[in-house]
């Protein structure tokens, strides 16, 4: 008489199935309790920000944009604000920001929503 295995596990290909690593004999301790040791899947790859998107939008097209900066305040304090042009047009324009990633990021945004508007996708 055959007996059933104590527990079956199916994996699917996005696991990685290894074995546990082993001390030597003659440390006596124990590396592992279980006999397999499972990896965790590939986690997601990250969203793309608006402006690696309208960079993207870009290439397709093969335009080459062009990024305005302002600051203003106190040093100690700055408010940034920025835009995108292509050629002469101001395609993308960003509100008064904390800082100067989040002012090219809502510039990138809008850019993106003019591109849509006007049926670049």
């Amino acid at each position: 008489m055959t007996t059933a295995p104590s527990s079956t596990r199916r994996y699917t290909s996005t696991e990685t199935v290894r074995r546990p690593m082993t001390t030597a004999p003659s440390s006596g301790r124990h590396s592992s309790t279980s006999a397999w040791a499972v990896s965790r899947p590939p986690s997601r790859p990250q969203s793309l920000s608006y402006r690696q998107l309208l960079q993207q939008r870009l290439q397709k097209y093969q335009w080459t944009a062009s990024f305005h900066v302002e600051m203003t305040g106190p040093v100690r304090n700055p408010l940034w604000s920025g835009s995108f042009w292509l050629g002469g047009t101001k395609i993308g324009q960003s509100s008064w920001h904390t800082t100067k990633d989040a002012a090219k990021e809502d510039a990138a945004k809008q850019a993106l929503n003019w591109l849509n508007t006007y049926g670049y996708h």
